[in-house]
């Protein structure tokens, strides 16, 4: 039987905790609208805006460690650092437009 090399598994056991840090921001933009929807007491709006500030930008460092620090060769590490900075800008993007949106339909006028 032929096995593969252990480093190419110890590379696809850190993807799902790579998929899972990388989308904790989503999940807690995520967080939010559900406990929005649940007519719950918010949090302080300073814990808020901190943790969706934070939040991103931890991911962020813990995804680009993870992938420099990989066994992969350096172009291939610069490319997964340049690929997670674009998914993560891509994530920002959507949420952008999501709360922009919400604003939106928030100010607007009844008719």
């Amino acid at each position: 039987m032929n096995f593969p090399h252990p480093q190419s598994l110890t590379a696809w056991r850190s993807v799902p905790v790579w998929l899972a840090v990388f989308m904790s921001p989503t999940a807690y933009v995520l967080l939010l609208m559900a406990w929005d929807r649940l007519q719950a007491p918010a949090p302080p709006n300073g814990v808020i805006v901190t943790l969706f500030c934070l939040i991103p930008i931890v991911a962020l460092l813990a995804c680009g460690t993870a992938v420099w620090r990989s066994q992969m060769r350096l172009k291939w590490r610069v490319g997964g650092l340049a690929l997670t900075a674009l998914a993560m800008f891509l994530q920002c993007g959507v949420w952008f437009v999501i709360i922009i949106s919400a604003i939106s339909v928030a100010i607007a006028p009844a008719q």
